[in-house]
């Protein structure tokens, strides 16, 4: 597991230097698939959710922002996504009670599924 971390945080790093160095049309087509994601996962797409929930978590085109990780991969993981019901009990120790109740209510806000 630690090993898949650390694989992980290397591909990010990579693709975030990747990113510094591409051209515009690169960033443009970057950007482009990111909004393709977050419309999926707003549409109830579980992959899609936990992939989001990833970027979030690792800060890749997005901030470092935890709360936001646990509140898509809890979306996922109540369509029955195992990577995402991993990860976030992977994510919860790190975070504080009143950070969970924020994630826990922004979770209750997004999509459950595809269709409604």
């Amino acid at each position: 597991r630690k090993v898949m971390a650390r694989m992980l945080r290397k591909i990010i790093g990579s693709a975030m230097l990747a990113a510094v160095l591409a051209s515009p049309a690169a960033i443009a087509t970057e950007t482009a698939s990111l909004e393709a994601l977050r419309a999926a996962a707003a549409s109830g797409d579980a992959d899609a959710q936990y992939e989001l929930g990833i970027l979030y978590e690792f800060g890749y085109h997005l901030p470092d922002h935890k709360v936001h990780a646990y509140a898509w991969y809890a979306r996922a993981a109540a369509q029955g996504h195992a990577s995402a019901a991993r990860r976030l009990d992977r994510l919860q120790p790190e975070l504080s009670p009143t950070e969970i109740e924020r994630a826990r209510a922004l979770s209750r806000s997004l999509p459950a599924a595809a269709g409604g």
